[in-house]
């Protein structure tokens, strides 16, 4: 026997006596079953290797198929039959419309057909089509509370072409269909495929129109790179509010045509700053997820950084010591209201941002005033005595008053002088919204951000605004702060929010429960003003790389809750949509914190507790 049949003999029995051959190496031995009693893919194994077998993809597309969608929709009839097609044979059809919302369409399309792409290679068999045909009035204007972002979506196969027909009002509504049929398409890595399921008609709106994220940037600068990938994350749960808190404290990175040197003083470093161009550009590609950009300048308290440029006496308290005696956190810095030229650079801030931004909404902060700070101050103690004022409570609440209508006014003129209608204010939860207080309020001019704690029923900031009419916002410190549950900074033992969020709680922060528990009187008046939710993430402990993994998919845990409202039900309800859409984050490149490991993917409801 020569050599080389000695080799030929010896491969012969080890493939012979191979449980699986070469070929079959890297297929599974596992298949996945829906188990009709929990509606739950069911992985088992497989008799022998060459058996027809399911991946997991494909039965989590129809078992039942709502199963991959997130948000759940309104309403939806879906099938259970999935179509491999052809992702180089998608084609979209769109009315004769501008060609900037039919640019917006395309873009919307490709940016998931490359998503889809990416998760793997097809071996272009299949001469099945993907048709998308989008029809209605495609309206296109800036992204707004008040914008239509209800569409229908219907699914159906015809021959070798799976047709899909998209209808909207608004090129908003268009853009969160195409997300949702995105979310009903899968790479299959055992055919080496793309499916879609081929079956399903779906009419679908949000429940509250304000579903946001707080991104704090003062207190550690973010990259434009990162904010991109939050408002990516963001769309794909179809949230619409971007909430930037721009300034603190501690910096001011935002780069002014009128005041050059704020940026030159209070950035951290010269190349962490956002420019003109850097803010156009996030809101366009904001707008094109169907994001609205809601900028603040959190004032009177919260100032300090920039502020350098100009005359020192428009600020107070900065960086004063010992820090916990003048403020909440270091640096120390609030705004003079007594400094008559402190509104007149105020104003040229305010024009700054409505000219970048041309907001709906203005965030004016208004949180943790430190009547300690402004009693320390000679000119402010003046003008009060000037005014028969003391130095009491009422007495700087005074004071905070004149602030802000006058702050208001000059938002006002400035909107005026740049031919733009001036926006609703936003201002946080404080003493302006106490019982003593609020009268200082006018809830035609003001929505009201609480940040309180919502399980507290002894605070009566909530009930006490639900009733006096305000358009609402809810970010309770209980359910919404996501960076809490981490070691303290200012001193040791856990920061000041703990304990950590989880996703659960999260999901299940009803704002009309919340109404309900607090015995708000005008309850049904109190639930229309309810405007929706954002979660927040402050950033004294957070930077761009660990941001993405504290905000999603927490975020996305609230951004169902306020897309379907009262009908969101109970965390375990969503929990294997959840983690699915986990792992849709990962996948499409968000760098959202895992839920569960693997096993517990692919063992859908093995790893839950029973409820008690």
């Amino acid at each position: 026997i020569t050599f080389t049949m000695k080799v030929f003999c010896l491969l012969s029995s080890f493939f012979l006596f191979m449980p699986v051959s070469l070929a079959q190496r890297y297929s599974s031995p596992w298949t996945w079953t829906c188990d009709q009693t929990s509606r739950l893919c069911v992985r088992e194994r497989l008799s022998h290797y060459d058996a027809p077998a399911t991946s997991q993809e494909v039965c989590s597309l129809t078992c039942p198929s709502e199963t991959v969608l997130w948000p759940l929709p309104a309403n939806y009839t879906l099938g259970a039959s999935v179509t491999a097609f052809n992702l180089n044979l998608v084609s979209v059809t769109i009315p004769n419309i501008s060609q900037e919302t039919q640019q917006r369409l395309d873009e919307a399309v490709i940016r998931q057909r490359s998503m889809l792409g990416s998760k793997g290679t097809e071996d272009g068999s299949s001469m099945t089509s993907l048709a998308i045909s989008i029809g209605g009035e495609l309206d296109m204007k800036a992204p707004s509370l008040d914008m239509d972002e209800g569409y229908s979506l219907e699914i159906r196969k015809s021959h070798d072409v799976v047709q899909v027909q998209i209808m909207a009002a608004t090129y908003y509504g268009a853009r969160h269909a195409i997300e949702t049929l995105f979310q009903l398409t899968e790479w299959d890595p055992f055919t080496s495929s793309f499916v879609i399921l081929d079956d399903a008609i779906i009419n679908d709106r949000p429940f509250f129109p304000h579903r946001g994220v707080s991104l704090d940037s003062a207190r550690n600068f973010i990259p434009v790179t990162k904010i991109k990938e939050m408002l990516d994350s963001m769309s794909y749960s179809k949230m619409n509010v971007f909430h930037w808190h721009i300034t603190d404290s501690q910096s001011f990175a935002l780069e002014m045509e009128s005041l050059p040197d704020f940026a030159w003083y209070g950035a951290y470093r010269p190349d962490m700053v956002y420019t003109k161009e850097n803010v156009l550009d996030i809101v366009d590609y904001a707008a094109a997820r169907g994001i609205m950009v809601i900028p603040e300048l959190d004032a009177p308290a919260h100032v300090g950084a920039g502020w350098q440029a100009v005359d020192e006496s428009f600020v107070v308290c900065w960086e004063k010591e010992p820090w916990e005696e003048f403020c909440l956190e270091p640096p120390c810095g609030q705004l003079n209201p007594a400094a008559s030229g402190m509104y007149d650079v105020l104003e040229k801030i305010h024009k700054e941002f409505l000219s970048l931004f041309r907001p709906s909404v203005l965030h004016m902060g208004g949180d943790e005033i430190h009547f300690g700070c402004w009693n320390s101050s000679e000119m402010i103690v003046q003008w009060l005595e000037e005014r028969g004022r003391g130095r009491m409570e009422e007495d700087f609440m005074f004071i905070w008053d004149f602030y802000q209508q006058e702050s208001l006014q000059r938002i006002m003129k400035a909107s005026d002088e740049l031919g733009l209608e001036s926006p609703k204010a936003t201002v946080w939860s404080s003493h302006l919204t106490l019982p003593s207080y609020i009268s200082y309020l006018d809830p035609s001019l003001y929505n009201i951000q609480f940040w309180v704690d919502a399980s507290d029923l002894e605070d009566p900031t909530i009930k006490n605004v639900a009733e006096s009419g305000f358009k609402m916002i809810f970010s309770n410190v209980d359910a919404t702060y996501l960076d809490c549950g981490y070691s303290g900074w200012v001193s040791d033992g856990n920061n000041w929010c703990s304990p950590y969020k989880g996703w659960q709680i999260i999901y299940e922060n009803d704002p009309y429960q919340i109404i309900e528990s607090h015995g708000v009187a005008n309850k049904m008046e109190a639930e229309k003003n309810v405007l929706g939710g954002e979660v927040a993430i402050w950033t004294e402990q957070t930077d761009y790389m660990s941001l993405m993994s504290k905000v999603e998919p927490r975020a996305s845990a609230y951004a169902e809750r306020l897309w379907r409202g009262p009908a969101a039900g109970k965390w375990r309800e969503a929990e294997s949509r959840m983690v699915r859409h986990r792992e849709r984050l990962r996948e499409r490149g968000i760098g959202a914190d895992a839920l569960v490991h693997r096993w517990c993917n692919q063992n859908q409801g093995k790893c839950l507790i029973p409820e008690a």
